[in-house]
């Protein structure tokens, strides 16, 4: 199977397994009775140093749009789709291998992933979610896969104090075992992206929205994100008649859960 066929197998299978069979995504809520034009396929990708609570806004944001968030679930699929355990396909998620890391860990066990596999897979399951639409991805580099015309593009970023203390408390560690745990996974995520895409997840310029989850709660942040998506869906071109849609063709469908963080 080639990428641009993995991109919609894998998307797809992540879609059904949101959405029961007879039911669609949610549209964007819309408030007023006038007709509304037909809304953009946007996706929203959030980039999130660790412990910034990215999950929990990804969460909210999903409850509030009716729209599904891929975490952990692109993880379990991807497993699946390659036959490993999901634990294996963790191991090597949002890390760069060098040359010797990967061949030694192709010594150790039966199930070893291949890096290179695996982002083969991530980057197809990520660009087919995007081509979908209407949906919160978390992490694993989608703002530098997906198009920035059709992605908001939100960095999170929180007090590392802050950051301890949410880490320590989901994982049941001392504040000291937490800050070595926050360094070492924000080290293997920022080689992930740079290695990978030739980007630096760290700077700023490379977002629409950067949000300090010390200063505002994830409330907060879901709102601020869904109104810059407002405006960023305003700009498109005016929907031909044929293509706008009526406030009670716009019902909500369930959320999926997530997982991770």
């Amino acid at each position: 199977m080639n990428v641009r066929e993995m991109t919609l197998v894998l998307a797809e299978a992540l879609l059904r397994s949101q959405f029961p069979p007879g039911t669609g995504q949610a549209p964007l809520p819309s408030s007023g009775q006038r007709p509304v034009r037909k809304l953009p396929l946007f996706t929203i990708a959030i980039s999130r140093e660790v412990g910034a609570l990215g999950t929990t806004v990804a969460t909210e944001l999903g409850k509030r749009l009716g729209w599904p968030v891929y975490d952990q679930e692109i993880i379990n699929k991807i497993a699946e789709e390659m036959g490993k355990p999901s634990t294996h396909v963790r191991g090597v998620d949002e890390r760069h291998f060098n040359w010797l890391e990967e061949c030694l860990a192709g010594l150790l066990t039966k199930y070893h992933v291949n890096p290179t596999t695996y982002l083969k897979h991530l980057i197809g399951t990520v660009r087919g979610l995007g081509v979908k639409g209407r949906c919160v991805i978390v992490g694993r580099g989608a703002s530098f896969i997906l198009p920035p015309e059709t992605t908001l593009r939100v960095r999170l970023i929180a007090e590392l104090k802050d950051r301890i203390k949410v880490i320590g408390r989901r994982r049941g560690i001392s504040d000291g075992e937490a800050a070595r745990w926050i360094e070492k996974t924000e080290k293997d995520r920022v080689r992930f992206v740079q290695a990978n895409f030739g980007k630096d997840p760290v700077d700023p310029r490379h977002y629409d929205l950067v949000l300090n989850t010390s200063r505002l709660s994830a409330a907060e942040c879901a709102g601020i994100i869904i109104h810059t998506l407002h405006e960023m869906m305003e700009r498109e071109e005016p929907a031909t008649p044929e293509e706008t849609l009526l406030p009670s063709e716009m019902t909500a469908e369930p959320v999926g859960s997530v997982g991770g963080r």
